[in-house]
């Protein structure tokens, strides 16, 4: 019920706003008042909840870095944002690569994964991400209980591992996949692995031991505390922190990420000497380097190399530095003799010293995740391992900055421009029959895939990121090297269809090449079919992505591959599953085909034969190709060579440590 209002000696309200001629302009005023007092209400509620918002930021944020690395801890380091004033450009196409997002703090857009409420399943553990007041989470079992297990501990059945609810607080890469960390609050500053894996382009989790190659049997579970072995090349100035005294860890970095120091060295010399305007217009003028600081490109080959080589390689930290490198972080700083602190391990070659085959004897195993056996580089990430193994590199002046640029390069391979071409190699090699002449060397057509330099000098023959890359241990093409050790070779690798004694009998006849004797499979036989069908996992992962390598398929025909390549559907390892499943699907008919490679066991063993009775060949075949690609004339899959392969399989335990 409305109340008269009694007289008031306040203005009247036609005085302060202007006069009104309606009858209700008393009313009017009243609207007017509760509306001013509701919007300020609404206004001081909004900056209130604002500031309320902010604070819980900032909360969280404090309690995030609570259980990370200490940041901006090492001493000379002065962090990438110092160097942006000077260096605006270079900063710029730094914060473009993958190098710089290699790892973060979880927060925001830096985490890649859908963290809305989703279960996976890893080596028979369950596993619940979501989001809880704008923090990502995990309800797990009990990490550190799972370390202690792993360790050599009492083992637990796995109903009565306790559960717990962590925090995420960082991330490892942002490109093919990403995996991510949780607190420990038992140890400070340890952060355990959340055994899962995010793949960007898949939009979907897989658990971490689906993303990598390693034997279905060998019983270990991925259990890893990333300051004890990513902090080392997934950070930059990191600095482990092991206390002498009480054995605990105060793990420390200079910057999250591989920044700028992590190349050019630490900087705050640099930086304090720049102060001074004109020391640096003279430096300017000289054009020279800058003493208190690296420039990798102004390094000799090997020097700049083993930049890059701090990471990409095979090494150890040699016994006299551990306790140093434990306690004190990193010792090598660019510019530094690599080798000083670390001992880097080659396969060794017959012109070797005896402590290389000592090595080799003392760890086979050790040897077989990294390499071939013959030596070749496997496992990716290895890439000065490799190139440091090429002739180019110690008989040349190759190195890593020949092809690669941090700042001048898609963020993508950080490959220069053009050096997916051939000027990556006619750069050095100037002679007539690499350049004008290309044909007489590469007995292919100038314009075709064959007279590419890498395809047959750098094949796919390292398996890293649920793929194959080019190997980087540069070298002629060798059939022998596949008839000796399995190693797969440039030739077969691109004529799918063909067999190695087709191979050898070209290399004989072009190069001179020696011919070894065969068995009746390797001459009648595709190699890459036996590969895939008869070989073991590393051979048969490097098969399944080479069909589904355009160049290959161009040149080998493709009608052929759905019904060989429907074996490694059912494979035991689930990368090789992966692989397989993504070359099935760049075939336009096999797109939409309906297949996870993570399904159960007995789903997976129906997908061959599903695979085969859905396919029909399009097209004719060749009958040359016919009878090698395990196919009759008039295009029947012929079943029972395939399964006598397929029960003559390489099931040695394969595992590669990327």
């Amino acid at each position: 019920m409305n109340e008269r209002r009694a007289p008031s000696q306040s203005p009247h309200p036609k005085d302060i706003l202007g006069d009104s001629n309606s009858e209700g302009s008393g009313g009017n005023w009243i609207g007017f008042l509760v509306f001013i007092i509701l919007g300020g209400s609404v206004l001081l509620w909004a900056h209130w909840e604002g500031l309320a918002a902010k604070r819980l930021e900032i909360e969280s944020l404090s309690r995030l870095e609570e259980g990370m690395p200490k940041m901006n801890a090492r001493s000379g380091y002065v962090n990438s944002e110092t160097c942006l004033s000077c260096h605006p450009d270079q900063h710029d196409s730094w914060m473009n690569s993958y190098h710089r997002t290699m790892t973060q703090t979880a927060v925001g857009d830096h985490v890649l994964g859908d963290f809305s409420d989703h279960k996976i399943v890893s080596d028979g553990l369950d596993y619940q991400v979501y989001k809880k007041n704008g923090e990502y989470w995990a309800n797990m079992p009990d990490p550190d209980e799972m370390m202690y297990i792993v360790q050599g501990g009492k083992e637990l059945p796995l109903d009565q591992i306790p559960r717990v609810d962590r925090r995420v607080v960082m991330t490892t890469g942002s490109h093919h996949y990403q995996t991510y960390w949780v607190e420990s609050p038992r140890y400070e500053k340890l952060l355990q692995t959340l055994p899962l894996i995010y793949l960007p382009a898949d939009q979907r989790w897989i658990p971490r031991e689906a993303a990598f190659m390693r034997g279905p049997d060998d019983g270990v579970r991925f259990i890893t505390q990333w300051n004890h072995h990513c902090i080392r090349c997934h950070s930059t100035g990191g600095n482990p922190g092991l206390n002498l005294e009480t054995g605990q860890l105060e793990t420390s970095v200079a910057e999250l990420g591989i920044s700028c120091e992590a190349c050019h060295g630490p900087g705050e010399e640099h930086v304090k000497a720049n102060q001074d305007f004109f020391r640096r217009y003279a430096q300017h003028q000289k054009k020279g380097s800058d003493p208190t600081i690296v420039n990798p490109s102004r390094l000799d080959h090997k020097r700049s190399s083993q930049v890059c080589g701090q990471c990409h390689g095979v090494f150890t930290t040699k016994e006299e530095f551990g306790m140093e490198y434990a306690s004190k972080g990193e010792l090598y700083k660019p510019g530094d003799d690599l080798h000083k602190t670390r001992y880097y391990i080659q396969y060794p070659t017959d012109d070797s010293p005896p402590d290389r085959w000592a090595d080799l004897e003392k760890n086979p195993q050790f040897f077989a995740e990294r390499w071939w056996d013959d030596g070749t580089i496997l496992a990716g990430g290895r890439e000065y391992t490799a190139m440091s193994a090429s002739k180019c590199y110690t008989q040349g002046e190759l190195s890593c900055l020949t092809c690669h640029s941090m700042h001048s390069s898609d963020p993508a391979d950080q490959l220069k421009p053009l050096m997916r071409t051939n000027q990556a190699c006619v750069q050095c090699h100037i002679e007539d029959k690499y350049n004008q002449n290309i044909t007489a060397h590469t007995f292919h057509e100038s314009a075709s895939s064959g007279s590419q330099c890498m395809n047959c000098h750098m094949p796919h023959t390292t398996y890293a990121l649920l793929g194959a890359i080019r190997s980087h241990q540069i070298e002629a093409p060798s059939v022998e090297k596949s008839i000796r050790y399995g190693t797969p070779n440039a030739c077969n690798l691109c004529h799918l269809d063909q067999t190695l004694a087709w191979s050898q009998d070209a290399m004989n006849q072009w190069y001179g090449s020696p011919k070894l004797e065969l068995t009746t499979d390797q001459t009648t036989i595709a190699a890459s079919v036996l590969w895939l069908i008869q070989g073991h996992a590393a051979q048969r992962v490097i098969a399944a992505w080479s069909m589904g390598w355009e160049p290959a398929r161009e040149v080998s025909g493709e009608n052929w591959i759905p019904p060989v390549l429907a074996t490694l559907l059912a494979d035991p390892y689930g990368v090789v599953r992966y692989v397989s499943e993504k070359a099935l699907r760049s075939l336009v008919d096999y797109r939409d085909w309906e297949y996870d490679f993570l399904a159960e066991t007995e789903e997976l063993a129906k997908q061959p034969e599903a695979l085969r009775s859905f396919w029909s060949l399009v097209g004719s075949i060749d009958v040359k190709r016919a009878s090698r690609v395990l196919l009759t004339e008039s295009g029947v899959l012929q079943r029972r060579k395939l399964y006598g392969l397929l029960r003559e399989r390489d099931n040695r335990s394969i595992t590669i440590k990327e």
